[in-house]
């Protein structure tokens, strides 16, 4: 696994990094609260820049204009201030819906989700498996369950790993800058 240190990060590699956090902070300007920040507004804007850093096939929308459907399994508050700020923003010129599921069903109509309920996590990975599906969790069981992008805290700043092969697997495309400002890599 390749593995960068988040201060190593931002030393190395500021083009890449700080196009991710100026989307960060633009989204979260965009909140109304960047002071009063909840650990939710961080989650959403990271969910938010995911879709801009990510590229799907076209088979994966129904047309041209098919908004970036984002589903939620469990979490609901973060899927309420996701759907709050996600008001007028749109990833690559796509509107962005959200909807929130139970479980796996639905899971595949999405284009990415996030499992907030890790007794979801096998039911909505198995539900996508080879769909071109971001899938998005926490922590390092994530990952490892086949999940393709894990926040985590590290210390008090919120970091992603990535699962380059499962991404590869559903055959989406991640940009470069995205793997660049993750804090590990697991190559594919």
């Amino acid at each position: 696994m390749k593995t960068r240190s988040w201060s190593f990060a931002l030393g190395g590699s500021w083009a890449h990094v700080g196009v991710v956090l100026l989307a960060t902070a633009c989204w979260l300007v965009g909140t109304n609260r960047m002071s009063a920040q909840s650990a939710d507004d961080v989650e959403a804007a990271f969910l938010f820049n995911f879709s801009k850093f990510v590229e799907w096939p076209a088979k994966a929308f129904a047309d041209g204009q098919a908004p970036v459907t984002i589903g939620f399994v469990g979490k609901t508050s973060l899927a309420n201030v996701f759907e709050q700020n996600a008001k007028g923003k749109n990833a690559k010129g796509r509107e962005l819906l959200v909807k929130r599921l139970d479980a796996g069903a639905g899971a595949e109509s999405c284009q990415i989700v996030f499992i907030g309920d890790a007794s979801q996590v096998a039911a909505v990975l198995g539900a996508v498996k080879g769909k071109p599906v971001l899938t998005v969790g926490e922590g390092d069981a994530f990952l490892s369950a086949g999940g393709m992008i894990a926040l985590s805290r590290d210390g008090s700043r919120l970091v992603f790993d990535i699962n380059a092969g499962a991404i590869k697997a559903s055959d989406l495309k991640s940009d470069p800058k995205i793997e660049k400002a993750a804090r590990s890599v697991k190559p594919g």
